[in-house]
């Protein structure tokens, strides 16, 4: 099959739907698929099966940051030529309708159609007013489609297929986890690490961990006997002044603020952790950040919000504190450093629990989908 998907953000900025694109493209070439991704921005010299369109502009919404994207007239022109010379069997859409460059393709494209949809909307009045927007977007999407996608039962609430939709199946968004499986643990040093992976904005809890931190340095929480932990903060954002502001109050014994890892920087720094965390407060359908970590075999204590729970279930649900709940967070990191044998329970647990998660071990079931979503194209161009 020829296989394109449009990704409706940054490709190079770090984020869990731009990394299951990319996974999900080069499993399905690793299996003898024609596999192309078309995102917004700048080429950046040669970038096989990567297509650019559209300018792009960062915003922020609701605690977090996403692209506003457009494509001019003459961009889309030469982009649907192209694509029609190309010649994909099915068109996969992501989150598709992020403005506005996903939504310009979908309506100018008459193949077989696929959208997955990542969104979980917010809590309090925003999050009400884009859940019953999406109610009335999916109405109509889902009427257009050939398939779709939900990434958890998250997303579920928000769609409507209606009589003449199709109806979404939940599928977990993937991710290439074997150099994950093959991290190698270091022995404990000196500290105990704690990791924190991802953008630093006010959705993924930073400064609830903060607040954490602060409680078991102050001793408000009380630590097991033994060296101190460490907790190393890997990433970027809003509030990355926060996090410096933390490590000079604290020291740097306590805190380690690092740049946005690499792949191979990522998978160091789980190498040497003890721990991970991850306390985001809303807005998660699922949560990719935490299948990498308990692939590497490093447990990892998150908050308890609709996408996290859908990785973190079975013996995993112990790991889950209430969203917010610096004091339950601070709890539960003090409690699990108290017990080396709970914490080996608990990787050897999420390295077997993790495999579900990777590209390889799934890709049969998105090639189902766009097979499925072909034969309805068909279907429906017969029924006229």
């Amino acid at each position: 099959m020829r296989i394109v998907q449009v990704c409706p953000y940054d490709p190079d900025r770090h984020g869990g739907v731009q990394r299951h694109i990319h996974a999900l493209a080069a499993a399905l070439a690793a299996r003898g698929h024609a596999a192309l991704i078309i995102a917004p921005g700048v080429a950046q010299g040669a970038e096989p099966g990567l297509w650019r369109l559209g300018a792009m502009r960062s915003v922020a919404f609701a605690g977090t940051r996403f692209e506003v994207t457009w494509a001019a007239r003459r961009d889309l022109e030469s982009t649907l030529s192209a694509l029609g010379r190309w010649q994909p069997d099915v068109v996969h859409f992501h989150t598709p309708w992020d403005p506005l460059m996903p939504w310009q393709l979908f309506r100018r494209l008459d193949v077989p159609r696929v959208a997955t949809f990542h969104d979980t909307p917010p809590p309090g009045l925003a999050g009400s007013t884009l859940r019953q927007l999406f109610k009335l977007l999916s109405r109509h999407l889902l009427s257009r489609l050939d398939g779709a996608i939900a990434v958890s039962s998250a997303p579920l609430g928000h769609l409507r297929p209606g009589a003449a939709g199709v109806t979404p199946a939940v599928l977990p968004p993937v991710t290439d986890l074997s150099d994950f499986f093959a991290v190698e643990k270091e022995e404990a040093g000196q500290h105990p690490n704690v990791l924190f992976i991802g953008r630093l904005e006010p959705r993924k809890g930073i400064a609830v961990l903060l607040d954490a931190i602060s409680r078991l340095a102050s001793g408000a929480v009380a630590l097991p006997p033994g060296p101190r932990p460490r907790f190393v903060i890997a990433g970027d954002g809003d509030l990355r002044g926060a996090v410096l502001a933390a490590r000079d109050r604290l020291g740097a014994a306590w805190v380690d603020a690092v740049a946005p890892p690499s792949r191979a920087d990522q998978l160091r720094l789980l190498g040497a952790a003890t721990l991970a965390v991850s306390p985001a407060l809303h807005g998660e359908s699922f949560g990719i950040v935490l299948a990498e970590a308990l692939a590497s075999g490093t447990p990892i204590i998150a908050a308890d919000n609709a996408g996290y729970r859908t990785v973190l279930d079975g013996a995993g649900a112990g790991l889950l504190v209430p969203a917010g709940d610096a004091d339950a967070l601070a709890q539960r990191i003090a409690r699990l450093l108290a017990d080396p044998g709970e914490q080996a329970r608990l990787a050897a647990w999420g390295r077997s629990h993790a495999r579900q998660f990777d590209a390889g071990e799934r890709i049969g079931d998105f090639e189902q989908v766009y097979r499925d979503a072909i034969a309805h194209h068909r279907g429906a161009g017969e029924r006229g």
